[in-house]
């Protein structure tokens, strides 16, 4: 799926290693719920009430240090003058072990190729938690890691779903296999139309970015799906046909029909040659 290049992130921004960012209402409250321990300390607005006020109070329940702050300093610790009132320091990010992940294997798994853009990374990640998907793959090459940005569009989402910084998308993909999972390539055309797809019991949907999904990633996918496009708009962002993708598979899965093991399952899906 293809967008126009809007906000991209430079993959090699140089970050702080030893702390991070969390500014919003939504993304922060989450961390307080799900993981409390994450959290150093809580930066706001002492001016700004509401739900900052409900905020404040899973911190004093989480015993996390509370400063009240001037929004000149809030907007530069968040780098944006959208926090909200409110920002926290944390621990850097606690990105998933595949290998771990694998020891208990979630029939839907993402792997986002290439996103640069961190408002559709967030996205994914959004729609990936709502539809109970058992986590995100993200490379850590050509790819926008979870940042503050990634944390505020997934609205609360990165708290609550693994997420896995994997050095190499094919190998990574050749690791799932081997655990059992099929692949399926999102592709914008000339796949399996999506609705026509009746998906494996364990699946990894393979989304691409902003400029598409690599070659060599999309030729290690089993299957390859696309959906239908009744007007004349030639595709879809990328988040956003992450999330009918996902829906879709997932509602097939958990009404019984993702309950094959291999090719058979998908019908007439087109298969990626390997030639």
């Amino acid at each position: 799926m293809v967008v126009k290049h809007r906000n991209l992130v430079n993959p090699r921004r140089a970050e702080n290693p030893d702390e991070r960012c969390i500014y919003g209402v939504h993304p922060v409250a989450t961390w307080l719920r799900a993981h409390p321990e994450q959290l150093r300390s809580i930066h706001y607005d002492a001016h700004v009430s509401g739900r900052v006020g409900d905020v404040l109070a899973l911190a004093a329940a989480a015993r996390v240090r509370r400063e009240a702050c001037g929004d000149e300093t809030l907007t530069r610790m968040a780098g944006t003058p959208r926090h909200q009132g409110i920002v926290a320091s944390a621990a850097p990010f606690p990105y998933a072990e595949l290998e771990r992940l694998l020891e208990s294997p979630p029939g839907l798994l993402i792997l986002a190729d290439q996103i640069q853009d961190p408002h559709n990374l967030g996205a994914v990640l959004r729609t990936a938690e709502a539809v109970g998907a058992g986590g995100v793959l993200v490379p850590k090459d050509s790819s926008v890691g979870v940042t503050a940005t990634v944390e505020v569009a997934a609205a609360g989402a990165a708290a609550l779903l693994p997420v896995c910084r994997i050095t190499n998308s094919a190998r990574a993909l050749d690791r799932l296999k081997s655990a059992g999972y099929w692949t399926v390539a999102l592709i914008a055309r000339h796949g399996t139309d999506l609705y026509q797809f009746d998906p494996p019991a364990h699946v990894v949907v393979v989304v691409g970015g902003e400029t598409g999904m690599r070659p060599l990633v999309k030729k290690q996918c089993d299957f390859a799906v696309s959906i239908p496009m009744r007007g004349q708009v030639e595709s879809l962002n990328a988040s956003v046909a992450a999330a009918v993708a996902l829906y879709e598979l997932a509602r097939r899965q958990s009404a019984g029909r993702g309950v094959g093991h291999g090719p058979a399952t998908a019908g007439t899906s087109t298969i990626v040659s390997s030639g």
